[in-house]
């Protein structure tokens, strides 16, 4: 049964700087303290069909492409492969909204989790952990998005 977790909040910089970061999208190990190593797989690296690798920390490998691409505004992201990890399938979308000097940002992830018939049970175990990734992610985005020149 596919599960969603939606975190909306606001970002304190510009959405042009956090989507600067977001687009850099093989290099999110140099901002993203969950990602021990991504790389793009092939020439492409940005706008729709771009594909990276992600290693994640403490361990779990995905393969994730970008299925639809709005500069500033929208950018989903399909998880194609996920290896280490409780979860069969999943879709990540973040949205952007310019708030002046700030940014409304919200990220999306529409998943399926392993288990079969069981698998309610592990949303339940999920949850709570994928909050507070997604929260950290957020964190990481907004340091790295203050980083980024003006513009």
């Amino acid at each position: 049964m596919p599960r969603n977790i939606t975190i909306s909040r606001n970002v304190s910089a510009r959405r042009s700087a956090v989507w600067a970061v977001l687009a850099d999208y093989p290099n999110i190990m140099d901002w993203n303290e969950g990602v021990q190593r991504s790389f793009a797989i092939g020439d492409q690296v940005d706008g729709v069909g771009a594909v990276r690798q992600c290693e994640l920390t403490p361990a779990g490998v995905l393969v994730e492409t970008v299925s639809e691409w709005t500069p500033e505004e929208k950018m989903v992201i399909a998880i194609d492969e996920i290896r280490k990890m409780p979860i069969n399938r999943a879709t990540m979308t973040f949205t952007l909204d310019d708030h002046g000097e700030q940014t409304g940002f919200s990220m999306s992830y529409d998943y399926e989790p392993k288990g079969g018939p069981f698998g309610f049970l592990v949303a339940a175990m999920l949850g709570r952990p994928l909050h507070r990734g997604f929260n950290g992610f957020i964190d990481n985005l907004e340091r790295a998005a203050q980083g980024q020149p003006a513009g």
